[in-house]
């Protein structure tokens, strides 16, 4: 499993320390907090019971590794949003940013010829054997507000993503 550990500001204890994931793997490779000290988390799930919420954008996993995005409340006792993204490929979030208005930016990789994008976006289509992604969440975690692949006809990885002032 993953997991997430906040400690308090003068490093003396822990606030909180929960695992993140099912009966499968988990691994994280991203965090960003907001203003309010809620958690988000990226990373990858082997796990078909991954905890997902009611809403979630994606509640039911691929057949293979998905990317996952959690958004854990501020003393770590529940999850705002918890969500699967992906396709049935391999799919992995590794960077993750926030906005002022609470969504979520990610970066990562994907394997998957049917990972989700949004109309309009730059590119729809898998180029190479893995493609980066990048994605743009909603606040409440429910949907994409953009969504592409981005890469050649090679491997590519996203592996950190920022957002400035504009979004």
């Amino acid at each position: 499993d993953a997991f997430v550990v906040k400690i308090n500001s003068t490093g003396t204890g822990l606030v909180y320390s929960t695992y993140l994931g099912g009966t499968g793997g988990e691994y994280s490779y991203g965090i960003a907090v907001d203003s309010g000290g809620n958690a988000y988390v990226t990373g990858e799930t082997w796990s078909t019971d991954f905890p997902t919420t009611a809403g979630a954008y994606q509640t039911i996993g691929g057949t293979s590794t998905d990317a996952f995005v959690s958004k854990l409340n501020a003393t770590g006792t529940g999850f705002i949003y918890s969500t699967y993204l992906g396709g049935s490929g391999n799919d992995t979030g590794f960077g993750i940013a926030l906005d002022t208005s609470g969504n979520a930016y990610l970066s990562g990789i994907t394997g998957s010829s049917d990972f989700p994008t949004t109309s309009g976006a730059p590119q729809t289509i898998l180029r190479g054997n893995s493609d980066a992604f990048i994605v743009e969440l909603n606040p409440s975690g429910t949907g994409l507000v953009y969504s592409t692949y981005l890469g050649g006809t090679g491997n590519d990885y996203g592996q950190g993503i920022a957002v400035d002032t504009n979004g």
